[in-house]
């Protein structure tokens, strides 16, 4: 099933680039005109871009949590075999 989603956006993604090859100038203030590039590039190039800056910023913090709820798993198991069973009801 994954393998069906991924190969749909992959198409999707191909049909978008070669639907929008109008090429465009891409520039930056100091330097002027950079370069000159299909616009299904561009727009997709930025995509990434935002998605991969979006991923090293929430990376750090999602590695911080895990190593926490791996030392509050220890510590409850820890504390759950210090503890004596309770006493059994008759």
């Amino acid at each position: 099933m994954k393998s069906v989603i991924g190969f749909l956006i992959i198409l999707a993604l191909v049909i978008f680039l070669l639907s929008n090859r109008v090429p465009v100038d891409i520039g930056f203030w100091p330097f002027g005109q950079v370069a000159t590039l299909p616009l299904g590039a561009v727009v997709l190039a930025v995509l990434v871009l935002g998605f991969l800056l979006g991923l090293a910023f929430h990376l750090p913090h999602r590695f911080a949590l895990n190593r926490r709820a791996k030392r509050a798993e220890k510590r409850v198991a820890e504390l759950e075999s210090r503890t004596s069973p309770p006493p059994a009801a008759f």
